[in-house]
């Protein structure tokens, strides 16, 4: 994609341009993650949205490539992304933080007001709910930028260090797949496609 001359009359025009850009590159890079790899990252992000230190009980994370999140988040020269190569069986090099931390009945209101950029991979939400055993069951709801939903439960160890127990999961391009978790999915998806416009 080269901007043409009506593209660079304008900085909005410009910043289109490349939010149009960054969507087209993060919805490329998902093509690389067949959906059991979708399913492995996302799980992987759940696991971690918590620690001993700050718990959450509700919140969303993003995942992006990791030479890009280098470079806007932590503030590395442009170049660093040569040395972060892919693995080629496991697709591109992602990595995944925290976006926000919420009260769990404001989860789904939260994402009309979320940071979320062109170049963002996928949105990880979480609720953690007793699992009347002791444990913790995680719910966890996902949307990626290419369309595809994720949602799955995870009944959490006493222990950080322990290992979680996955209760079946769905991934899906249909909300209707997701029963429950639908308006949450969708909502994180309209915040994907949003970030996209909103640069406009």
């Amino acid at each position: 994609m080269t901007p043409d001359d009506d593209v660079l009359r304008s900085a909005d025009a410009l910043l289109r341009y490349a939010a149009a850009a960054d969507a087209t590159q993060a919805r490329d890079l998902l093509a690389q993650l067949p959906a059991a790899r979708l399913l492995e990252v996302v799980v992987s992000q759940a696991e971690l949205a918590v620690d001993s230190e700050r718990p959450r009980t509700a919140g969303i994370d993003v995942v992006a490539e990791l030479g890009r999140a280098a470079i806007e988040e932590l503030g590395l020269p442009q170049d660093v992304q040569q040395d972060l190569t892919e693995d080629l069986d496991l697709g591109p090099a992602v990595t995944g933080w925290e976006l926000v931390t919420v009260p769990p009945e404001d989860l789904t209101a939260t994402t009309l007001a979320l940071p979320v950029r062109p170049w963002h991979l996928l949105l990880v939400a979480f609720v953690d709910e007793p699992a009347g055993d002791g444990r913790q069951l995680r719910r966890v709801v996902a949307a990626a930028a290419d369309g595809r939903l994720v949602a799955t439960r995870l009944r959490l160890g006493e222990r950080l260090d322990e290992d979680h127990d996955l209760l079946g999961a769905h991934v899906s391009a249909d909300p209707a797949d997701l029963g429950p978790d639908a308006t949450l999915a969708t909502a994180l998806l309209a915040a994907l496609e949003a970030s996209v416009h909103d640069l406009g």
